[in-house]
């Protein structure tokens, strides 16, 4: 009798024990599970972005203090991406956060943030012909960023620590190459362009290579997604330059951040 007891105490002992191993195992299988939009993006913003799906805000101060950045294991790297502004430049910081319901993988995710040859579907409104055009008019991966050919999208598995490269035909600054690096955990990921080339407006050649940083952080949650995208110049002053550069970065930040949402 007393065996028997003991066999069956035993028996659903370990039964419990097996389940609640079983139970912890699947929740640590997916942590956004446990991380909601509001934990991620903070009390002060939740209820405008839930309700907007969208929030903007832009910077011309040059110090660098990001107002919209979430709660993110790559905030510290977002931050120290912030371009070092020189004595007597134009500086322009673009912040975009937004909401989506209904949430993907990041694996998915970082499949779309490296299928560049499809960022030629942004369409974006250029204040000078004063109509919506294609952003880019060709956007591919290269070797290296001293190549102009163009090469398969690598986007295929983990991305964590890998370095590629592509070139834009932008359509008003002109073919321009970028660095793209990308860091990837389990539940967020950040891509990261740089510029390799210099840029401007025309002949104007304003931003300088490593003058331009884009960062686009993707996060995971139990009750949907959050992108948010900040981007960084330091531009020279030149007479005009000003206006339509922060009119240009502006259409076209919006524009690829709302195309990179849609994709989600």
């Amino acid at each position: 009798m007393k065996r028997s007891v003991f066999l069956f105490t035993t028996t659903l002992l370990l039964g419990v024990c097996s389940n609640m191993f079983g139970q912890n195992r699947a929740a640590g299988s997916n942590p956004a599970s446990t991380i909601s939009v509001q934990e991620v993006v903070g009390d002060k913003y939740y209820s405008q972005l839930i309700k907007d799906g969208k929030i903007v805000l832009t910077h011309e101060d040059g110090k660098g203090n990001l107002k919209l950045i979430p709660q993110s294991v790559y905030a510290g790297t977002i931050k120290s991406n912030l371009i070092e502004k020189k004595p007597k430049h134009f500086y322009y910081t673009y912040e975009a956060l937004y909401y989506l319901p209904k949430p993907i993988t990041v694996q998915k995710s970082s499949e779309i943030a490296r299928s560049i040859s499809k960022m030629t579907e942004i369409n974006y409104y250029s204040n000078t012909r004063r109509k919506v055009i294609p952003l880019y008019k060709k956007a591919f991966m290269i070797d290296n960023e001293k190549s102009t050919v163009a090469i398969a999208d690598n986007n295929a598995g983990n991305c964590d620590g890998k370095t590629y490269y592509c070139l834009m035909d932008d359509a008003s600054f002109g073919e321009t190459r970028y660095q793209l690096t990308y860091s990837q955990s389990e539940r967020e990921l950040l891509t990261v362009f740089t510029n390799t080339d210099d840029l401007g407006l025309g002949p104007i050649r304003a931003i300088m290579p490593q003058d331009l940083v884009i960062n686009l952080l993707i996060q995971e949650c139990g009750d949907g997604m959050v992108v948010y995208l900040c981007a960084d110049l330091d531009s020279k002053k030149m007479p005009g330059v000003r206006g339509k550069i922060t009119e240009s970065m502006t259409a076209r930040m919006d524009a690829i951040s709302g195309w990179f949402a849609s994709k989600m």
